[in-house]
C-alpha cells in the first residue's frame, strides 16, 4: 500500500454531494448574476432555464447559443461552476435538446 504525503492529500479535491449539486441548480441567485435573455426574461437558477426554455423562441435561443458563443453554458460555468453541465450543454442543437440536457443532469443529481 502507498501512504500518500500531506500534499497530496490536501491537493484532492472533494466533490460535492449529489445532493448539493441538485440543490445548486434549483437555488435562486443574487439579481446580479441573473441570466438574461435578449427579450429581457430574469433567470435565477438552472432548473428555471430548463423551463423557461421551452417558452423561449427558437430564435432568441439561437440568439444566446451558436457556432460563436454559448451564453448559457458560460452562465452555468460561471455562476454554478457546474463544468460538466456546462460542457454538454454546449452540445445542445436547439433549445429542446438544452432543456433535455439541464433535466437530466438534474435527475442524475437524485442518483
Amino acid at each position: 500500500m502507498i501512504k500518500q504525503t500531506k500534499l497530496e492529500k490536501e491537493k484532492k479535491v472533494k466533490k460535492p454531494s449529489k445532493k448539493s449539486v441538485k440543490t445548486k441548480l434549483k437555488k435562486n441567485i443574487p439579481e446580479n448574476h441573473f441570466f438574461v435573455f435578449v427579450s429581457g426574461e430574469k433567470i435565477k437558477n438552472v432548473k428555471e432555464l430548463a423551463d423557461t426554455l421551452e417558452m423561449v423562441d427558437e430564435h432568441h435561443f439561437k440568439h444566446h447559443a451558436n457556432k460563436n458563443k454559448n451564453d448559457f453554458a458560460n452562465w452555468i460555468s460561471d455562476v454554478f461552476e457546474e463544468f460538466d453541465l456546462a460542457e454538454k450543454i454546449k452540445t445542445a442543437r436547439n433549445k429542446d435538446h438544452a432543456r433535455l440536457i439541464i433535466y437530466k443532469h438534474i435527475a442524475n443529481s437524485f442518483w
